[in-house]
């Protein structure tokens, strides 16, 4: 079934298979050469090959190729009792098992060597062995005996012993003078080598006839015609070295189709040499996992599969668990292997003493291999120069020189933000990020471009996945928003799309407890319960709530869907918008890129963890010369060092409504519509000195903008802060307005579609569906709960139906950012 799989992915790639066709009969090779510009001769090595001793043309005398092959072929075979195989591969032990099971009484496996220098399979030899097959080891065919037919009766063997290795490191068998064995047998096996069939080709030949081609380019002395694996130049080894030349032979004929000439060159790789078993004294030493198979009894009479089950999928993954390593993890990501092979490195050049050192594993998401550092100092600067955290640093000088976190403390605890730009920016696999899987291989990867669901900053993200499962997510270079920045929620957050225990069928709840159902039986339960309640109540007691996490479209289909129940529709995290009474609409006026090039920044109700990318933003306006100022309730300090002057105040509006006054006096010929009412709520307010200073660099500035968490600051704040705005004339123009920081991915879509109630819509409802939100609400009151997610939360365990939900890496659609910016989201 494999196989049939195989072909049929091979023949819908373009690929024509011809069987049952055969050279020299059915077309001759000259045909071939004029009918394809290149050709390759992967004929293998299938003729057996003899001993060269006397007697080996008697009747009775095969190869183990053609034995093998006329056992597959079901062609008649007179063995007779007792049968004797000469060689050690594992054509040889398969010719064994083969003629115990045709009926021999008796095989003998005859070898030169003792059992431990056999080139078989362990496990094949063990079998066989079980199964009845005598071994002669440290014996040799000396002369085959016919008897008056013609025919094979007995066969001498010549007594061997071990003497001096030879160039394999094998000891050498040498002949023990005057010693020899005769054995009785009525067939011989020869499985000791394979020759090539060459002699339909007019190439040059090798010493023993096989195809000779250049090792380089694999092209026979005949131009356009190319060989390799078993069939040329004399080295008949494993089927996956055949691979790997047709896979390089394939590269080579497709420059030669194109009009190019190369040779293959061995890409670079890092080779070691120095593992020992003293490198994994610290490992658990782990058996391999036991298979039941059939007992020779119940095998050694026919060709039934010695392990007709296998392993379950529990032993097979235990099995694969027991490897201790695959390789490099980041080798189809690292830069390093990259640059060493387009400019043909020689490291032996400048090799040297070698100092290992332990991998750092304690950091949360981050893995430190100082071994694979090559000092280029990446990591730090990043950190340093477009972070502003430095958290890492180049420690000690010349040879000695390694990069540390900050103060010689652990990453997690330097100041590190888990930001993963250090992770991002390693060529090498010095920084990677912790796996979530529970083991890591260096498999090659998937991407996929998509935007992150986590704040409004809208940053584009590229998910790398294998399979179905999500491995790492890296900031897109060439991002709009974000230009490579991220933040620790955005490199690693993509791990809550991959938690264990999300929800795979409906459930409902009887009894208090939950059991599956189908979605049929689930919708309509969701249907008729609302309806009811509807009924009973009247359409305002039925609300649909759906998260502005979700995409536009998932939105819009959730919208449709609460206007055909007329149902209200809401979402929990919504807040009345404080700027648009004055500006005329919920939503920033200026775009988050504007930041970098205004003069003043001025910050109010800020919270850094929640929008590092903001932050780092302001921290380059900084840099390119803007004026930075926090206003911040006293007790929800910040830590960002490039703010010209923090100002913590009690808990009130009495700081911005200051400012308001204070701007109102410097603007007295301000004739907005309402300005009387503003001077009116701002009379009598105290304007201290800081509060001057502020409003005079504010109001004095060629282009400021102002900053705000919606979320973050009460409704009337927000308000002051837009008529501040407006009294300044700092609105409605580039570089010189207002950014309001939305709390979620898509917070700002939501209210584009016209979804904007919030949790006080809740009031008077008995009949909620949830789409994928998660809040702490009065559930009491509610007669019937639905909630539609991807894990079962806390909202989710109260509910009556539950259905699975879709996170946004198995979506596609689009996010609208808090810039008003609408992008693409692409399942992953």
């Amino acid at each position: 079934e494999v196989l049939d799989q195989e072909i049929a992915l091979i023949e819908a790639s373009g690929v024509t298979i011809r069987t049952d066709f055969k050279i020299g009969e059915d077309i001759s090779f000259d045909e071939i050469r004029r009918s394809y510009d290149a050709v390759l001769l992967g004929i293998g090595a299938w003729v057996s090959t003899g001993v060269g001793c006397k007697g080996e043309d008697a009747d009775g005398v095969i190869g183990g190729i053609d034995f093998l092959r006329r056992v597959v072929r079901n062609e008649p075979i007179e063995l007779g009792n007792k049968v004797a195989i000469v060689g050690g591969g594992n054509t040889a032990m398969d010719a064994c098992r083969t003629a115990v099971r045709l009926g021999a009484s008796e095989v003998y496996n005859v070898y030169r060597r003792t059992k431990d220098e056999m080139p078989a399979d362990l496990i094949e030899i063990e079998e066989a062995e079980e199964e009845g097959v005598i071994f002669k080891n440290l014996t040799n065919p000396l002369e085959i005996i016919k008897d008056e037919n013609g025919h094979v009766k007995e066969m001498v063997l010549q007594v061997m012993e071990l003497g001096e290795p030879d160039e394999s490191g094998r000891r050498r068998p040498v002949p023990v003078e005057g010693k020899t064995e005769t054995i009785e047998v009525d067939t011989v096996i020869l499985a000791i080598g394979q020759a090539v069939d060459s002699s339909l080709f007019d190439v040059d030949k090798t010493r023993k006839n096989g195809i000779a081609y250049d090792p380089e380019t694999y092209m026979t002395s005949i131009p356009g015609v190319f060989a390799g694996g078993d069939c040329g130049n004399d080295k008949i080894s494993i089927a996956v070295e055949a691979i790997a030349d047709a896979r390089k032979a394939a590269d080579i004929m497709d420059m030669y189709l194109k009009g190019h000439s190369v040779k293959y060159v061995k890409p670079y790789f890092v080779e070691r040499d120095d593992i020992t078993e003293k490198t994994f004294e610290d490992r658990e030493r782990m058996c391999r996992m036991t298979v039941s198979q059939l007992s020779p009894e119940e095998r050694k009479d026919n060709f039934s599969e010695v392990i007709p089950e296998g392993f379950t999928p529990e032993e097979a993954e235990a099995e694969a668990d027991r490897c201790l390593e695959c390789g490099c993890k980041l080798f189809y990501e690292c830069k390093l292997i990259d640059f060493a092979n387009q400019y043909d490195v020689d490291p032996d050049r400048f090799k040297g003493d070698i100092e290992k050192k332990e991998i750092d594993d304690r950091h949360p998401f981050i893995i430190r291999d100082q071994n694979k550092c090559i000092l280029c100092g990446l990591c730090v600067r990043v950190c340093d120069e477009v972070m502003g955290i430095g958290a890492l640093g180049l420690v000690n000088r010349g040879f000695d020189t390694v990069v540390e976190p900050n103060m010689g403390k652990p990453l997690a605890e330097s100041g590190c933000t888990s930001c993963g730009q250090c992770v991002a920016c390693c060529p090498t696999g010095a920084l990677r990020v912790r796996p979530t899987m529970p083991k890591d291989t260096p498999v090659k990867s998937e991407c996929t471009d998509t935007v992150c669901a986590f704040c409004s900053v809208g940053c584009s993200l590229t998910l790398m996945s294998i399979g179905d499962t999500l491995v790492k997510a890296n900031a897109k270079m060439d991002g709009p928003v974000n230009a490579g920045l991220s933040c620790g929620k955005g490199k690693f957050g993509f791990d809550c799309s991959i938690l264990e225990d999300k929800l795979e069928e409906p459930l409902e709840k009887k009894n208090g407890k939950f059991v599956e159902t189908d979605y049929h039986d689930a919708l309509v339960k969701v249907a008729k319960k609302c309806q009811a309640v509807a009924a009973r109540y009247g359409k305002d007691a039925v609300a649909v709530t759906v998260s502005d996490r979700f995409t536009n479209e998932e939105a819009y289909a959730v919208k449709l869907m609460s206007e055909a129940m007329g149902a209200k529709i809401l979402c929990m995290n919504n807040r009345k918008s404080g700027i648009e009474p004055v500006i005329g609409h919920d939503a920033s006026p200026n775009t988050i890129d504007e930041l970098i090039s205004t003069d003043v920044i001025l910050v109010c109700g800020f919270d850094r963890p929640l929008n590092p990318v903001i932050a780092n933003k302001m921290r380059m306006a900084s840099e390119s010369g803007a004026r930075v100022f926090l206003v911040n309730p006293e007790d929800f300090p910040q830590t960002m060092n490039f703010v010209e002057k923090e100002y913590y105040t009690d808990n009130s509006l009495d700081f911005i409504k200051g400012m308001v006054a204070e701007a109102l006096e410097m603007e007295p010929d301000c004739d907005l519509p309402g300005v009387e009412e503003l001077r009116a709520s701002v009379a009598g307010i105290e304007i201290t000195d800081e509060i001057k200073t502020l409003t005079d660099i504010y109001l004095n500035a060629k282009r400021a903008m102002i900053v705000f968490d919606q979320n973050l600051i009460s409704v009337e704040a927000a308000t002051l802060l837009a008529d501040l705005a407006m009294v300044s004339g700092h609105i409605g123009n580039p570089r010189d307005g207002i950014l309001q920081l939305k709390p979620k991915n898509n917070s700002q879509g939501l209210v584009d579609l016209g979804i904007t109630a919030g949790a006080e819509a809740l009031e008077g409802v008995k009949a909620l569906v949830v789409f994928g939100e998660e809040a702490d609400i009065d559930t009491e009151g509610l007669e019937f709960l639905a909630v539609c997610d991807t894990h079962m939360t806390g909202l989710a365990s109260k509910a009556d139906i539950v259905i699975p939900g879709t996170g946004f890496v198995s979506t596609d659609g689009t996010f609208t950012n808090t810039e008003r910016r609408m992008q693409l989201v692409k399942a992953a």
